[in-house]
């Protein structure tokens, strides 16, 4: 069972979280800016950001893909064990983009199919967050 999620009915939650779902949506599928979303749902920048990566609806299709954006410090072998952990959890990668270090650091870009994968996605972006070499590690998206 997993213990990070609950399912709960809206009523009982401030009224800001499923307006924060909204924003996001308006992002998503309008192209707004997210100043522009915000305003348009009447929440503040400040409350977006606090809640944008976890509060979700529930989906009645299967999530199949995540895209993750890594900040790394450019070693050698940095990418290898970011691959490592991504197979450890079955995470399929679709694609890969790393940027030009610039400065000893690194951005990389990574699509995935997580249809099998025996992991929630926040705890793997987690598990990368603490591995070694990686100073950055967030959930862009996921469909």
């Amino acid at each position: 069972m997993n213990d990070d999620f609950l399912l709960v009915n809206k009523s009982i939650l401030p009224d800001v979280l499923p307006k924060v779902i909204e924003a996001r949506d308006k992002i998503n599928r309008d192209d707004l800016s997210i100043t522009e979303a915000c305003k348009a749902v009447g929440i503040s920048r400040s409350v977006y950001y606090k809640y944008k990566d976890v509060v979700f609806l529930p989906e009645k299709a299967e999530v199949k893909r995540a895209i993750l954006s890594l900040k790394v410090d450019d070693k050698e072998g940095v990418l290898n064990s970011i691959l490592k952990v991504l197979t450890k959890y079955k995470a399929n990668v679709l694609t890969i983009f790393q940027d030009t270090p610039v400065r000893g650091l690194a951005y990389i870009t990574i699509k995935l199919d997580i249809k099998r994968m025996t992991a929630p996605i926040n705890k793997l972006t987690e598990l990368l967050k603490t591995t070694a070499s990686i100073r950055k590690a967030e959930l862009i998206s996921y469909e």
